[in-house]
């Protein structure tokens, strides 16, 4: 749903029998790997559209058969990982204190002075398009962590982040 629009439904159910039969199988790329998906149909990509002010958009749905699997950067030896249509990897921890470090370290950045600190990180970080954001002590700590436990999940590092 959105403001002041008419709700759009999107089945869950994978149906790749219709998919097939529509005509509505696709294929595409996804930082470099060839991926098939379901086009959601026409009325989903119109309402997308209009929405998002954007013409053209098409909603895909991975087939399940498709699976794309982590690269694994990092000498930790783990099995690659089922990512579906991420970038590199399910979730993308980004800590502040190193974005903070890097806007220092860009002039076009810090060369902003009508706008103020806060408003800067905050979209500097929406730029990474991370999942878990943190305040670690100090920036870089996270280069060197092996896993990060919230609450009783553990999540275990894949290597940094190459965007």
């Amino acid at each position: 749903s959105f403001p002041y629009m008419n709700s759009i439904r999107v089945s869950l159910k994978n149906d790749t029998k219709f998919a097939r039969s529509t005509g509505s199988l696709c294929q595409s790329k996804v930082c470099g790997d060839r991926i098939e998906g379901i086009d959601c149909g026409d009325d989903v990509a119109d309402w997308l559209s209009d929405v998002l002010c954007i013409n053209g958009l098409r909603l895909l749905r991975q087939k399940d058969e498709d699976q794309r699997l982590t690269k694994s950067t990092s000498n930790n030896d783990s099995k690659a990982q089922s990512i579906s249509l991420s970038n590199q990897a399910q979730f993308l921890l980004i800590n502040t204190k190193s974005v903070s470090w890097l806007i220092d370290k860009v002039p076009d950045w810090v060369d902003q002075p009508e706008i103020d600190t806060n408003t800067r990180l905050e979209g500097v970080v929406d730029r990474f398009r991370g999942n878990l954001i943190i305040d670690a002590p100090e920036e870089l700590d996270e280069q060197n962590w092996q896993q990060i436990t919230i609450g009783n999940i553990q999540f275990n590092s894949d290597g940094p982040c190459v965007r």
